[in-house]
């Protein structure tokens, strides 16, 4: 029994002392440390650390600051790098224009000196003016006193040889049944009649020559500005230019100066006979004359305009789908696609810049040169039906007539030279604004 006691008693101090041993594992807190334990729980930071946040703080925000201008100045070299890359394009393209024949010829027809196309194509680049108020008012004092004012001494012939005639006439009245009263009118009428048919054909060979002014413009336009259109859209587009304005320039040589301006010279002669006899017997065969020429030149426009918008919807298309394609298999080439890309990117931006302003400047020199000839004519057409319209009361109606036949004959000769100017500025203008994606 008291070995069984002393078992349990050297058990129960083991186990006592294995307790002891445990509890004496644990590390007991300081009083410091406890303090420190206190102040983290409380979020009290100490000093040396809070200086350290702030540091790093300013450190991170001069990092920042740092990090921005060094973005902005790489974006500003970037941009000037496109600005330089962009001017060198300008240049090149430029050059490669070939300005001479179109100088040429704007130096033959509208005299030397007086327009240059490089400097207008410059000025037009830079978004400047291309004419100065000081040329405008001396273009148009010229013009009045070559053209407007030359043409006043036949329309004084015209009022005296009416006036004169209103006279026969009355005399005629008075004296019933006089033969000389009348063979006086008839005079008088075979002279205006000379008149106003060497006046109508020396505006009609004007007219001619104004067209031909402008084809051979044209003419002298298309090489450059086929490099343009093909630098800017592509081949298809620029041999859709070429064969347009081939096209146009034939409807004038051929049909317009053949036969349209022929036929106006018929209904002003028939006419003039008409009005020689007291009854109306060729009123109506001029009138079918007239309907044919005027059917002639709408049946024109309309062909031509709608030739060139739906060539003008098919050939850009071919070229960008083209483009697209080299373009996106340059820009997967590792490492230099990028490059490539932009570089191309200015390049056709460029040349779409100089085709535009090409354009534009075709389109200044054809109204420049189509711009005279319009006013003359508009003012001729004016003046003949004032003339009728002042002289009916105390004129014999056959000279009335005459002058009106006059003013209508011109009116048509006005229309020929504005569907030729539509026609060569919607060639121009089509292309011009013409969209390629890239």
């Amino acid at each position: 029994m008291r070995r069984k006691g002393r078992q349990k008693k050297t058990a129960l101090l083991f186990f006592l002392l294995f307790l002891g041993i445990l509890f004496s594992a644990q590390p007991v807190p300081a009083a410091g440390e406890k303090s420190i334990s206190t102040g983290e729980e409380a979020g009290i930071v100490p000093e040396g650390e809070a200086a350290g946040e702030i540091e790093k703080q300013r450190s991170n925000q001069g990092e920042s600051q740092a990090e921005e201008e060094t973005g902005n100045q790489n974006e500003e070299a970037l941009e000037e790098e496109l600005l330089r890359e962009q001017e060198e394009s300008q240049e090149a393209l430029l050059e490669g224009l070939e300005l001479g024949e179109m100088q040429e010829a704007v130096n033959e027809l509208l005299g030397e000196e007086t327009f240059s196309v490089r400097e207008a194509l410059e000025r037009i680049l830079a978004g400047e003016e291309v004419f100065s108020i000081d040329f405008l008012l001396e273009t148009g004092k010229n013009f009045i006193c070559d053209h407007l004012l030359a043409d006043r001494v036949v329309l004084f012939q015209v009022v005296l040889l009416v006036l004169l005639a209103a006279l026969f006439a009355n005399f005629t009245n008075v004296f019933s049944g006089s033969q000389a009263g009348e063979a006086s009118f008839y005079l008088v009428y075979m002279l205006l009649l000379a008149l106003l048919i060497h006046s109508f054909r020396s505006l009609s060979a004007g007219l001619s020559g104004s067209l031909e002014d402008l084809t051979a413009f044209m003419q002298a336009l298309m090489p450059s500005y086929f490099l343009a259109v093909t630098a800017a859209s592509g081949a298809a587009t620029a041999m859709v230019f070429y064969e347009m304005v081939l096209g146009v320039i034939f409807l004038i040589q051929t049909l317009l100066l053949k036969a349209v301006i022929p036929g106006i010279q018929a209904y002003v002669v028939i006419q003039l006979i008409n009005y020689l006899h007291k009854e109306d017997f060729l009123s109506k065969l001029a009138e079918l004359l007239k309907t044919v020429l005027e059917w002639s030149l709408k049946t024109i426009t309309a062909v031509v305009i709608g030739m060139e918008l739906i060539q003008n919807m098919i050939s850009p298309a071919l070229d960008s789908l083209k483009r697209d394609a080299l373009g996106k298999t340059a820009a997967a080439i590792p490492g230099i696609g990028n490059v490539i890309d932009g570089a191309t990117e200015v390049a056709l931006g460029t040349a779409v810049l100089i085709r535009n302003c090409l354009g534009a400047t075709g389109i200044l020199v054809l109204v420049i040169l189509g711009l005279p000839p319009v006013i003359k004519l508009a003012g001729t057409v004016l003046a003949y039906k004032l003339l009728a319209a002042l002289l009916q009361p105390v004129s014999d109606k056959r000279m009335t007539g005459c002058l009106w036949a006059m003013g209508e004959g011109c009116r048509l000769l006005l229309k020929v030279l504005l569907t030729v100017e539509l026609l060569l500025l919607i060639t121009i203008a089509v292309l011009a604004v013409s969209f390629i994606s890239h």
